[in-house]
């Protein structure tokens, strides 16, 4: 429902002088005259805060609105806007020099100033000590949400949705979430939602300080690749990436026209390879029919070959898996073309834009339609912005929540993250996430263990990371390449609580019994008992419970495998 705020700027209010003094903010006057020192600056529900000129912090500080749930599910958060500068243009936010340190929470930031002028940035960093957004909604920008160019410090992104990032013309080359010119010591980038962009991280340099663990998101609409990281340990799983890079590619083109671009530096850096350790694996990758069979028609008659993006990167990474053993890249979902009825999430409300999508994608490539890349004619196909100026009042507008919901009910893909857990960003799965919160260092621990012992990895030479076959059901998640011969591998992860994953290997169509035992060996709960098929990789999740229904306690189990003659067993523990 929109709703129209109020700012009138009348008042100054001094501030407190420690770090951790607490001064709410008024609306009666700009944020960057009341923020001068460090602290706790409080902002409220139902009110707008205006910036009118960037803020250089060489301090500590927090902007914080009331903790009131998940962003996107309230009804009055507290909004951020900024003000046109003398020139017209939209005025940046924040920028950490020396000494800075930021934390974002609670609260919606627009770049749309009050003449539809989009600022560029959010927040840059320069040499700051690190910067936090958790339960932040950041609507329109140009260039970057989030810019960092300093290293050494701590980044972490979680619980955010992002809405409208992209350069305002033809190009896909802004409208970052976060760009990283240099990566920082520790970023994590976890359970958020980024609708429309031009690309999404990119640009880390070939430093050895940084460990990335990008888990649990939701990307969708990317117009292009260059997801390029190179951090020392490099964690990307159970992320959903729809219609990513949905530009395409020319024949001739392969820089940024690759799901990951890691721009491999460190294989000339002699004694340095080992420490690298990189993980992508069990994220979904989508593209909408609509854009495929756009391809498909318009695409292959032009010259060069216009085709969708490449499935893969660059081929340097092959002798990258080959000659480091912690350089493990783990199978996807999706592949040719890009999924079908079992991998599409089928999102209860998608962003409603994909006719201006498609109709931007043919102005994109027919050059003849935009003389400049910033042509003032470029087909807008962002979602209604949700942050918008009343005409007669000059007072910014919020329509929240946005009109989309990223939740989904495909079975297929509900249980089809490293964790058991849905795929893409948890907040459209309350009781999911509740799980993945009480169990996360558990979670962590098996994705970092995964980096040497992933249960089904891309292999140097295949010519995709895309899991072979369909996902059949949720407990046979994914077929692999056929075993040469029958084996049970432990469960994962392990200790778990309450839900494990216990994967076996058929060399042909079989009778199997799997049975969990009490390490006293009282039968705990009959898992299958049935013939299974197809030969290959299989896997079934237990949940904890015996086969009544009731969780069992903590302790040492024992999972039996009996497949005709032969049987295997092996230990798993439960820890609540």
């Amino acid at each position: 429902m929109a709703r129209r705020l109020t700012i009138i700027f009348l008042l100054f209010v001094g501030l407190g002088s420690t770090a951790t003094a607490q001064t709410t903010l008024t609306d009666l006057d700009f944020v960057n005259n009341q923020i001068t020192g460090p602290g706790v600056y409080l902002v409220e529900s139902g009110k707008a805060y205006a910036f009118d000129g960037q803020i250089d912090l060489t301090f500590e500080i927090t902007i914080q609105g009331p903790d009131d749930g998940w962003i996107y599910e309230q009804t009055s958060p507290p909004v951020l806007v900024n003000t046109p500068g003398s020139d017209g243009a939209a005025r940046n936010f924040l920028q950490l020099q020396a000494g800075g340190i930021l934390t974002l929470k609670n609260l919606v930031i627009s770049g749309r100033a009050s003449n539809d002028a989009v600022s560029g940035q959010f927040v840059g960093n320069t040499a700051g000590s690190g910067y936090t957004a958790d339960n932040v909604a950041f609507v329109d920008w140009q260039s970057f949400a989030f810019r960092n160019q300093g290293k050494n410090l701590d980044i972490s992104i979680t619980n955010c949705v992002f809405i409208n990032g992209m350069g305002l013309g033809w190009s896909p080359w802004g409208g970052f979430p976060m760009r990283m010119d240099v990566a920082g010591e520790n970023v994590t980038i976890e359970n958020n939602t980024v609708v429309n962009s031009g690309r999404l991280l990119g640009n880390s340099g070939p430093w050895f300080n940084a460990r990335l663990h990008e888990i649990h998101n939701t990307y969708m609409n990317s117009m292009k690749a260059g997801h390029e990281q190179r951090a020392f340990e490099n964690i990307q799983a159970n992320n959903i990436y729809y219609n990513f890079d949905f530009l395409g590619r020319k024949t001739t083109d392969n820089t940024y026209d690759a799901h990951w671009t890691t721009w491999n530096y460190y294989s000339d850096v002699v004694g340095k390879l080992d420490s690298v350790s990189l993980y992508l694996g069990q994220n979904l990758f989508y593209r909408q029919q609509e854009i495929i069979n756009w391809f498909e028609t318009a695409g292959p008659d032009s010259t060069p070959a216009r085709v969708p993006g490449l499935l893969w990167e660059h081929a340097s990474v092959d002798s990258f898996i080959t000659n480091d053993d912690d350089y493990t890249i783990g199978t996807n979902y999706g592949g040719p073309p890009y999924g079908d009825s079992e991998t599409n999430p089928g999102f209860a409300v998608p962003p409603s834009n994909l006719a201006k999508q498609v109709e931007f994608l043919g102005g994109y490539w027919d050059t003849t339609l935009r003389p400049g890349d910033q042509n003032t004619e470029w087909i807008d196909w962002r979602v209604p912005s949700p942050v918008t100026w009343d005409a007669g009042t000059g007072l910014p507008v919020l329509n929240w929540p946005p009109a989309f919901d990223l939740s989904y009910t495909n079975p297929n893909l509900l249980t089809a993250g490293t964790d058991g857990l849905p795929l893409g960003d948890l907040n459209w799965f309350p009781e999911a996430k509740a799980d993945y919160l009480a169990n996360r260092d558990q979670y962590i621990a098996a994705l970092r263990d995964s980096i040497t012992n992933a249960k089904a990895v891309y292999v140097p030479g295949s010519p995709t990371p895309f899991l072979p076959g369909r996902i059949t059901s949720v407990e046979e998640s994914f077929e692999s390449i056929l075993p040469s011969d029958f084996s049970l591998e432990q469960n994962y992860p392990n200790p778990f609580n309450p839900t494990t994953n216990i994967v076996y290997n058929l060399t042909q169509v079989s009778d199997v019994k799997l049975t969990v035992y009490s390490l006293l060996g009282q039968r705990v709960s009959v898992l299958i008992d049935s013939e299974m098929k197809p030969a290959g990789k299989h896997t079934v999740k237990w949940d904890g419970r015996d086969d009544s229904g009731k969780l069992v306690p903590s302790g040492v189990y024992i999972y039996k495998i009996e497949v005709g003659d032969i049987a295997q067993t092996k230990k798993m523990l439960l820890m609540k």
